[in-house]
């Protein structure tokens, strides 16, 4: 949650502090906007792509610890975003740049965040935070203004639920769907648990229609668009709080084939029976290695997610398809019984552009 005005712009620095729920306290300066934000302190370790981030719908609920030293360079522009909204309750960052360059910028990002009433802070070495998360877990944090008392703030902070425990996608605004490429071969129904611009791309790449339905569809309204597939792509949260989009999609099951992304992935594991825990340090990066078991073939993946089915729980007819090079989490699982298969790494396009061989593979078997 984020208390910042979107009539407040850019001033002179002011001090700002950072208050974590184990009771660590760091000073710096205020940035974006002024107020006060709480959310899930995760970090983020991409080089670039900071617009891209704080418009992922999976970063909703959180303070996004960019750890990449200087941010800002790049500015923003009018095709990066990956959802008409910032997301991110606040944004730590180590120092701002105000000085842009870049060909495609049309803005700075501290404009872009103050108009969209973000509030962040710098001055904070966001990698020995990024360290601090790592080695104790992610966990509550909240951005206050310099005259605020951290210590009440903390207690503020200990009583305050997290963000995750409430339901982060019924109200998201979804991209406006691209036209499919050249003739429309498949129609993909979109169920948006915080589906991206970059997502749908790829499916009209692929010749796909798509048509995008809130998270709180229900069965039927999902078979009447006659679709030949259905998308849950996202997204925010904790997973077990959408007990009606797991309706769903369990509803669904051997009606209709059923890819799952991200939260999407999460949902589907839990209507086959699966359980999800949360981790101890999410995954938020671009450089996630992934082992597709099939082939033993290897991708670096972008994730961005803070809970993980248990493969301890998948029951008989549920096999596990990826595993996560580095810890071993699962990564993607399919159903043996019905047409249903998920990913918890987000699929991109290849170097060239090209559609995401997932997205090929199930646009293909439809």
């Amino acid at each position: 949650m984020r208390t910042g005005s979107s009539k407040l712009k850019p001033r002179k620095s002011s001090k700002a502090f950072l208050v974590l729920e184990d009771g660590m306290v760091l000073e710096g300066t205020a940035f974006a906007a002024r107020g006060k934000a709480i959310g899930e302190a995760v970090f983020y370790t991409g080089v670039v792509g900071y617009q891209e981030v704080l418009t992922d719908p999976s970063y909703a609920g959180t303070l996004a610890v960019l750890t990449y030293p200087i941010i800002g360079s790049t500015g923003v522009n009018d095709e990066d975003n990956e959802t008409p909204d910032v997301h991110a309750a606040g944004v730590v960052i180590r120092r701002y740049s105000p000085y842009v360059s870049n060909f495609r910028a049309t803005g700075k990002l501290e404009e872009f965040l103050v108009d969209r009433a973000v509030v962040g802070i710098q001055g904070v070495d966001t990698r020995a935070l990024a360290v601090h998360l790592r080695d104790h877990g992610e966990m509550k944090g909240m951005i206050v203004p310099g005259d605020d008392d951290p210590a009440e703030a903390l207690d503020q902070l200990r009583t305050t639920p997290s963000p995750w425990e409430a339901d982060l996608v019924k109200n998201l605004r979804a991209p406006e769907p691209p036209e499919p490429a050249g003739s429309e071969k498949h129609k993909i129904a979109v169920l948006n648990v915080g589906v991206k611009k970059s997502c749908l791309t790829q499916l009209a790449g692929l010749g796909c229609a798509v048509e995008i339905l809130p998270a709180g569809a229900k069965p039927e309204d999902v078979l009447k668009t006659k679709a030949n597939g259905v998308l849950a792509a996202g997204g925010p949260g904790k997973p077990q709080v959408l007990d009606y989009a797991i309706d769903t999609l369990k509803t669904l099951l051997g009606q209709i084939p059923i890819l799952g992304v991200g939260l999407g992935h999460q949902l589907l594991a839990l209507a086959l029976g699966c359980k999800v825990k949360r981790m101890k340090t999410g995954h938020h990066g671009v450089n996630h290695s992934v082992r597709r078991l099939v082939d033993g073939t290897s991708e670096i993946t972008s994730q961005h997610h803070s809970f993980v089915v248990d493969e301890d729980s998948l029951p008989e007819d549920v096999e596990v398809t990826h595993l996560n090079v580095n810890d071993r989490t699962v990564e993607g699982i399919g159903s043996t019984t019905y047409p249903a298969a998920s990913v918890q790494f987000h699929p991109g396009p290849d170097e060239m552009g090209n559609p995401n061989k997932l997205f090929e593979e199930f646009v293909s078997g439809l």
